[in-house]
């Protein structure tokens, strides 16, 4: 499976080379593409998901709630507040794809990630069918802490449940601070590998057949063999508040909160 075009035009390369190592396009057909252009959601693409429970993050400080994402300036944008809401003194939004997934391609997004303390923008993909099989795809999560501004972390997860994973991740460092601009953030997932690409670069690689997440016989899954990431899988996009995610840093400030919202400009997802 080929997902990348490289440059075949010289001048272009060449006019090009001081800022990108290669230049290329993803190829492909596009199975899934939504640009926001519209003024609401679109609710035949993607769903709300709403909680004040734990299901979806442990630890975690907010409510999820449909008032937190809205569709607007041809972004959708997901905003965290400072508000009660039933035992929880913070509100956010999360929304995931609606009913389809894939397996395997590359998965694109463009978007522009939040600032403040202990924010927690993500980008995801998670297996449709967790049933005794978990597999999670971070194409990119974010510390919103300013010392952290240019930092990506890139991860997946595999096992038999929530709290019995085998795990590989990376933090990259990017040119700059990821609250200030959009930036595409992809994962290839090709039979063999996932690779992480920020700005068109690649940043990590997992290989899936040399036994990284097959080697602990407690974690292989109760539903089907013992190889992983072959399950169709789809996006989540959200903005958590607080959690593990921070343990090791200072206590929370909401006054540095000077932007609390995640920006999508658009996502696609290609395929041969």
């Amino acid at each position: 499976m080929k997902f990348l075009h490289y440059c075949t035009t010289v001048l272009f390369c060449i006019a090009l080379i001081c800022c990108v190592a290669n230049a290329w396009d993803w190829t492909g057909d596009i199975v899934f593409e939504d640009n926001f252009d519209g003024t609401s959601l679109d609710l035949n693409k993607w769903e709300y998901q709403e909680t004040c429970g734990g299901e979806f993050g442990p630890g975690n400080l907010q409510c999820y709630t449909r008032n937190n994402v809205a569709v607007q300036n041809g972004n959708l944008v997901i905003t965290a507040r400072q508000e009660r809401m039933e035992d929880k003194n913070f509100t956010s939004g999360r929304v995931r794809q609606r009913n389809v997934g894939f397996t395997y391609g590359a998965y694109v997004v463009r978007a522009r990630f939040s600032r403040g303390d202990h924010l927690w923008p993500a980008l995801w993909l998670l297996n449709l069918n967790t049933d005794c099989r978990y597999e999670e795809i971070d194409m990119a999560e974010y510390r919103g802490q300013r010392a952290d501004s240019n930092k990506l972390i890139m991860a997946a997860h595999w096992g038999k449940a929530y709290n019995q994973i085998k795990s590989t991740y990376t933090t990259g460092t990017t040119p700059e601070d990821l609250s200030l601009g959009f930036h595409e953030y992809a994962v290839l997932w090709v039979p063999s590998k996932i690779e992480w690409y920020f700005d068109r670069q690649k940043y990590f690689e997992a290989s899936l057949t040399n036994g990284t997440f097959t080697s602990d016989p407690n974690i292989l899954p109760c539903r089907g063999g013992p190889t992983p990431y072959t399950d169709p899988s789809n996006f989540i996009f959200n903005i958590a508040v607080g959690g593990s995610f921070f343990s090791q840093y200072p206590p929370m400030d909401p006054s540095t909160w000077t932007k609390p919202t995640l920006e999508i400009d658009w996502v696609r997802v290609y395929q041969e």
